[in-house]
């Protein structure tokens, strides 16, 4: 897995390190091999790694992450899904996707998500870059194709990740409530995830995000809800939400 890859973002710097930091720890999963060999097998479908380890690759170098996330693309992804079904378990996560855990090793599970299934309350998904324009956090919004080594940042993530920035991608998902889990909307889980990562990453909310999280503090009231979902957020969002409606 040699870190050799394009990319039309301009000026990324040391994006190489970054990205080799991100192969580095796909490569010492233990569910890599399986997962590699099914790319082969499926040797057209479009596999991306996105999310936590990119980000906190390109934030602060390398890290062992808790789990993966890839997209994947092609009109053959549920073949390749039930081929990994094989190789593990398959169980479906809070979004409705499925969450593969590779035989022997539950400890780092990924996130397998069919691109043209991602679905996020605004329009389906055709491409990677639809899937990017549809995530919370700029710095989140960023993808690694595993095959071309392409790197997709339609959202300047890399320069937000690199400066401590913590962006929303969009405001305008609809408030409406998660299948999975009534007590949860849409809104209310970008909500916490932008407080959370704020605080759990060290990022300096910029003023529009900023004022959005202070105009919305009502969806605060799902945090516990989120907790049982998904996971404890970081205790110190509650400070931030009373100080701020206090200012």
């Amino acid at each position: 897995m040699n870190p050799i890859y394009t990319t039309g973002a301009p000026d990324i710097g040391d994006a190489s390190s970054a990205v080799s930091n991100a192969l580095r720890a796909l490569a010492g999963w233990a569910g890599f091999n399986s997962f590699e060999q099914v790319m082969r097998e499926f040797d057209r479908t479009k596999v991306y790694l996105a999310g936590g380890v990119l980000r906190d690759s390109f934030r602060s170098g390398f890290r062992v992450p808790k789990d993966f996330d890839f997209f994947l693309g092609h009109d053959d992804v549920d073949a390749f899904v039930k081929r990994l079904a094989e190789m593990g378990r398959i169980e479906i996560g809070p979004f409705g996707s499925p969450r593969w855990f590779p035989a022997g090793h539950d400890e780092i599970y990924a996130d397998v998500i069919l691109i043209e299934h991602f679905y996020n309350g605004l329009w389906r998904c055709r491409d990677i870059i639809d899937v990017l324009n549809q995530f919370d956090f700029t710095a989140n919004a960023i993808a690694l194709d595993l095959r071309e080594r392409a790197l997709f940042d339609p959202q300047n993530g890399i320069r937000d990740a690199k400066a401590g920035t913590m962006r929303a991608v969009r405001f305008d998902y609809p408030d409406e409530p998660l299948p999975s889990d009534a007590r949860l909307s849409r809104l209310g889980i970008l909500w916490t995830r932008l407080m959370h990562y704020a605080k759990a990453l060290d990022l300096e909310i910029e003023p529009v995000t900023a004022k959005w999280l202070h105009d919305n503090s009502r969806f605060g009231q799902q945090e516990e809800a989120f907790a049982e979902t998904f996971f404890e957020p970081k205790a110190a969002m509650m400070d931030w939400k009373r100080n701020s409606a206090n200012g």
